[in-house]
């Protein structure tokens, strides 16, 4: 099996060093019948990718040192949906993981995830267990029964949110990724993943669950917070083109926008507030109450 890695670039080459050694990793760890090729798509065309020595990934020596790699130019800043694209549309393989400059994975992470795909062929998608890194501990983001029989169930991500931290957890095949998310490109970072479950769940799209882990995150107090702001600003983008897609129901766009306003006032309001939306949402507040005790996530309604 041969899979494609692509990965958008932004000013990242402080990442670049560990990046190429945890894809050589992987590589490495691939059986002779599978492989793969990694595309990067440079979304900041004024900062070439270099390694810390200086060898830019443009020149013949590093495409000889590093075979697998292939480097797509933006002409201008374009947003990492756009920059996703224009590497799955470059790419050759059946099978696509989406990976972030800064991502970490275990050293066997895609040999596992190709393993997976081959031993549940009928999946459209394979999703891995994940590792939260928080201030002083880490553990594995799907810790019940109960959250990974939600993680991939629509209404759950409705009425809860998107329930898989990062698409480099995920391998996915190409031709399961809908043409509309394909073409409806989001300009603000940050949701064009939760915009593509979405509509992979409504087009009933079939997963498969790893339970392993192979990816790790690094998610504190601070960068939730903020991450959520930068989110809620690309969802609700992306639910404008939601109400024109022909397989996507209105009434669950209606759903998904009223959920992210109500968890958007709870976050920014104090406890008359959080109390007043709780009570003006009731429905949400029941399900995400029982999603944060059988889920035992530490983040509730923030998420």
């Amino acid at each position: 099996m041969k899979i494609s890695i692509i990965t958008p670039f932004y000013e990242g080459n402080d990442y670049i060093d560990k990046y190429l050694k945890m894809i050589h990793d992987n590589i490495k760890s691939l059986s002779e019948e599978d492989d793969a090729e990694v595309i990067m798509v440079n979304d900041s065309p004024w900062c070439m990718p270099a390694t810390a020595d200086g060898l830019e990934l443009t020149s013949s020596d590093a495409k000889a040192k590093y075979p697998w790699l292939k480097l797509l130019i933006n002409e201008k800043n374009q947003g990492i949906h756009a920059s996703r694209v224009k590497g799955i549309k470059a790419s050759s393989a059946d099978y696509i993981i989406m990976l972030d400059q800064d991502d970490l994975l275990e050293n066997h992470a895609v040999a596992h995830l190709i393993a997976c795909a081959k031993k549940h062929a009928e999946a459209d998608i394979i999703i891995a267990n994940a590792r939260l890194h928080q201030k002083d501990s880490a553990q594995a983001w799907y810790r019940s029964d109960y959250h990974k029989s939600k993680l991939w169930d629509l209404e759950t991500y409705l009425t809860i949110g998107t329930q898989i931290i990062s698409p480099g957890q995920c391998l996915i095949k190409k031709d399961a990724i809908p043409d509309f998310w394909m073409t409806h490109i989001c300009s603000k970072n940050g949701a064009d993943d939760y915009f593509l479950w979405l509509l992979m769940l409504a087009a009933g799209a079939k997963h498969s669950y790893l339970d392993e882990v192979t990816y790790n995150h690094v998610y504190t107090a601070k960068n939730l917070s903020a991450d959520t702001t930068v989110t809620d600003a690309s969802s609700f983008e992306f639910i404008e083109f939601l109400y024109d897609c022909d397989f996507f129901k209105n009434e669950d766009a209606d759903l998904l926008k009223k959920m992210l306003n109500y968890k958007a006032a709870f976050r920014a309001g104090g406890k008359l507030t959080k109390i007043k939306e709780s009570l003006k949402n009731f429905d949400l507040f029941r399900k995400n109450l029982k999603y944060k005790k059988q889920t035992k996530t530490p983040y509730g309604f923030n998420r």
